[in-house]
């Protein structure tokens, strides 16, 4: 009889890893293929003076979280925020303006999460950009529905075309998936019979991203599965995974890639089958993790030899980070004990409190650094004139990125592959050399 195991949802697996001025709109514009038009050097200025500049910053209230039997300390957002502006502050501001930070909590378990807070921000506090974690299309919310300018979330083709104010993210856009398909066949990963797995809400990501990225790589993959179960049907997941793999092994696939989070639910499911073992390589990090951290898993021998692929980390790699170190060093002074993720049992993803620091770190890395290259006379045409080579070094990983409209709003952030390590029971960055 097969044992049922818990299945993994795209949404509970991203946050097991740990939003607006009314009307008036950019006169940049944008143009097909969602880049950003040349910029007028004029626009709004929403909260803006001569004096001051006021932020919006959006994160998730885990009190929400605990209403629904999911209990995280991801740290103090709002403190973490405020200090990080205090600090901008007391060295006399961006371009002689202070930052006014307006930090608000929202509900990540409802149907429109960050909606009420983006109205909040927007409406009636009128700020000049609003930053923070947007859970998918909820950034269109300050961006194309209030045109107010945001520093976050993932972008597409699709959300920067429906943008009506400058957006720039420290996030990878969906340019990453095949980045990491690039990188996987730089090493060899790739020369084997390759099969790719994919949800039926990444569907589009495998058909129009993954596949050509591998064509383009030379790779015709034998075989593709899309899973197209509900996702808290775990019979159906069942069913839906190991028939893919009876596919997979009958077109003697020896490599499967996986798109999403979702990519979770073949070791969950596969994990008691030790018939056919293919090499597992994932394209997004929450996937294995998920797997690996569940309370459910007590054999992880199905990630032998699997990689995943990924922004800078692990986690205490991006906290050992100097510019990290500097930003730590911040909070710190004002009061704010960040501890390191290594003081934490790394199969416990519920006790992550320095996520408030890698969030708000990069965030206003940023904010600073695009303020300050927007210059004294401060509206939405300087901002976004303001993109085009700016250059920024994201807090937790290494280099700087250089930032430029349209596909280059996200600063083209390097991919990064890590091998899964059964001593550690965790994925260990691969080296360079």
């Amino acid at each position: 009889m097969v044992r049922l195991r818990p299945i993994v949802s795209a949404g509970i697996a991203a946050m097991a890893l740990l939003a607006c001025t009314d009307g008036e709109q950019a006169t940049s514009g944008t143009s097909p293929g969602g880049a950003r038009a040349p910029s007028e050097a004029t626009g709004p200025a929403p909260g803006v003076t001569d004096e001051t500049v006021k932020v919006g910053a959006v994160y998730v209230d885990t009190s929400a979280l605990e209403a629904v039997g999911l209990t995280y300390d991801l740290g103090d957002y709002e403190a973490t925020y405020q200090a990080l502006a205090d600090d901008i502050n007391d060295g006399g501001g961006i371009n002689g303006r202070t930052l006014e930070m307006v930090v608000v909590p929202f509900d990540a378990t409802t149907t429109t999460p960050g909606e009420a807070q983006c109205l909040q921000l927007t409406e009636d506090e009128d700020v000049f950009v609003v930053t923070g974690l947007f859970l998918a299309d909820a950034v269109l919310c300050p961006l194309e529905a209030h045109a107010t300018a945001v520093v976050g979330g993932t972008m597409n083709p699709t959300r920067q075309q429906r943008a009506q104010a400058p957006w720039l993210s420290w996030l990878p856009d969906d340019e990453a998936p095949a980045q990491i398909v690039e990188t996987l066949a730089d090493r060899g990963e790739l020369d084997g019979k390759v099969a790719v797995f994919a949800a039926t809400a990444t569907q589009n990501v495998l058909e129009d991203t993954v596949v050509p990225a591998l064509h383009d790589a030379g790779v015709d993959p034998v075989a593709t599965g899309i899973m197209d179960a509900p996702p808290d049907d775990t019979a159906a997941v069942q069913s839906s995974v190991r028939l893919i793999a009876e596919r997979f092994d009958a077109a003697g696939a020896d490599t499967i890639v996986f798109v999403g989070a979702d990519g979770a639910n073949w070791p969950t499911v596969m994990a008691d089958d030790p018939s056919y073992r293919p090499k597992l390589l994932f394209l997004d990090q929450a996937a294995p993790r998920a797997f690996a951290t569940s309370a459910a898993t007590t054999d992880t021998s199905i990630l032998e030899g699997s990689l995943s692929g990924g922004g800078y980390g692990p986690d205490q790699a991006r906290y050992d980070e100097p510019a990290m170190q500097d930003c730590l060093a911040t909070l710190e002074a004002a009061g704010i004990d960040t501890p390191a993720p290594e003081d934490f049992d790394p199969d416990d993803r519920s006790n992550q409190p320095y996520q408030a620091a890698f969030q708000a770190c990069p965030d206003m890395a940023i904010i600073r650094a695009w303020l300050e290259a927007a210059g004294d006379d401060l509206h939405y045409g300087t901002l976004d004139a303001a993109i085009d080579g700016l250059e920024v070094h994201i807090p937790g990983e290494p280099g700087t990125r250089t930032y430029g409209p349209g596909p280059g709003a996200d600063g083209d952030p390097a991919a990064y592959l890590y091998r899964w390590d059964e001593s550690s029971r965790g994925f260990e960055l691969v080296d360079d050399d």
